[in-house]
């Protein structure tokens, strides 16, 4: 396929252009991330218990403390650790579209030199929630002051909320989707790799709201069976997230 075809012109940009999608793109990540589970089956049940594993502590923790501070700093820290071992999985789909057998080192050796833009993408994230929490405080004050509030007002306090809401997690959605695998297969810094995939969430709109459904479908399910589904379940996005970069932000733009 030449640029003409994708629409693409070569040369490095701080934002690579994407293809438009079909609706059924996401069907077809899922069942590739399916074959490179089955193709590194071992690979994909360690990372998937240590995703489910995490998960389960972290629940414990919040039923035994539920102090808010902790709350957040554990959060947080789910925050910056989860994404680096989640390029981990994105090496794995990498390594086998090579043809290479994918190994733990290999993995783990991407995840050490990813660590600095991954680093520099966490914490834009969290700035990104301070800000979604600080709004979030703001909106209250729409809420009525009447002990028995119309229903016009308390439908324009839930409009406002869920419209701050869907935004905040809209604009983060937007600069993850395709950047993490973006940063290990091509090695960009975190500002041209979210800039990229916020842009091509914005040229696939609908498809990308679609693929949101299905992560979040996808885990509930894993969390619904006390977290070993998990084990299946994170393993299985990783891979299609890595498919659906490669399938959208064509390999010759940066």
């Amino acid at each position: 396929m030449t640029d003409t075809d994708t629409g693409t012109r070569p040369g490095k940009t701080l934002v690579a252009p994407s293809r438009k999608l079909e609706w059924s793109a996401p069907i077809r990540w899922l069942k590739l991330g399916w074959q490179d589970y089955k193709n590194a089956p071992r690979l994909s049940i360690e990372y998937g218990l240590f995703f489910a594993v995490g998960g389960l502590v972290l629940t414990v923790l919040i039923m035994l403390f539920g102090d808010k501070i902790l709350l957040f700093s554990l959060g947080g820290l789910f925050i910056l650790l989860g994404p680096l071992f989640a390029f981990g999985l994105y090496d794995v789909s990498r390594q086998l579209q090579k043809g290479e057998t994918p190994t733990l080192r290999h993995s783990i050796g991407q995840i050490r030199s990813s660590a600095p833009n991954q680093w520099v993408f966490a914490v834009v994230v969290i700035v990104v929630a301070l800000v979604w929490m600080r709004a979030a405080t703001i909106i209250t004050i729409f809420y009525p002051d009447d002990p028995e509030p119309a229903l016009e007002e308390l439908l324009t306090f839930f409009a406002i909320g869920t419209g701050a809401g869907a935004f905040f997690a809209g604009l983060v959605f937007g600069i993850s989707a395709f950047s993490l695998p973006m940063m290990v297969d091509r090695n960009v810094d975190a500002i041209t790799a979210s800039l990229t995939s916020l842009s091509a969430v914005l040229n696939n709109t609908g498809v990308a709201i679609f693929w949101g459904f299905l992560i979040v479908l996808l885990v509930t399910l894993g969390f619904a069976t006390l977290y070993l589904g998990l084990i299946l379940v994170l393993p299985l996005i990783g891979y299609a997230t890595f498919h659906g970069y490669r399938d959208t932000i064509p390999r010759q733009t940066v």
